[in-house]
């Protein structure tokens, strides 16, 4: 939290600097969800922040989150028994493509922006899953797509969505009712995003 402070602070500072000028900066504060099917689709919400080289290419990190559901016996298709779902905490980076951002060049008509906002993401995960009284930290890769819809200038709403594959893991592993995470997950999102 406190680098995330630090990043909104210093954002506007960077974005003069003569060493990055070329350097475009976007934070974002998302909300959303965790699709689970019958076990639940538990809220996610989180923020992060992307750097590109001309809105090109480059890097990004994020602080994501989203919330378990109640250890408690939940029944699926045929009366079984699902797992439960344990709270997540995601620490995604790596890199980050905007595709179309070179063939749009700097245009700012409405169109082109929404099109230059088309950007994808391909990094590692640190996710950490905890329970009442139990937790375990893995990494795995994460891969995202997100578009950008310009509001004003300076500011996009944002929609986002991605993949997390990371190993299976199963907590509570004593307890009568488990609490699962398979090796694929995704999340959903929309959001803010400022330009500074």
């Amino acid at each position: 939290m406190r680098l995330l402070l630090l990043a909104l602070l210093l954002a506007p500072a960077l974005a003069e600097a003569e060493a990055f000028r070329n350097a475009d900066v976007d934070l974002q504060v998302l909300i959303g969800t965790e699709p689970q099917g019958d076990r639940g689709n538990p809220i996610a919400y989180g923020v992060g922040a992307e750097m590109l080289w001309r809105m090109r290419i480059g890097g990004f990190a994020a602080l994501l989150s989203s919330s378990g559901t109640p250890i408690l016996p939940v029944k699926g298709a045929g009366d079984q028994t699902l797992p439960s779902l344990a709270d997540r905490i995601s620490v995604p980076f790596g890199f980050a493509v905007r595709p179309f951002s070179a063939l749009i060049g700097s245009s700012t008509r409405w169109t082109d922006r929404l099109v230059r906002g088309i950007g994808v993401q391909l990094g590692v995960t640190v996710e950490h899953y905890r329970t009442s009284s139990d937790d375990d930290t893995v990494v795995g890769g994460h891969l995202a797509l997100g578009v950008d819809v310009p509001i004003a200038p300076g500011f996009a709403l944002r929609a986002y969505a991605r993949l997390m594959v990371t190993p299976e893991i199963t907590l509570q592993s004593q307890a009568e009712q488990k609490v699962h995470v398979g090796i694929a997950n995704g999340q959903l999102f929309a959001g803010l995003v400022w330009y500074p």
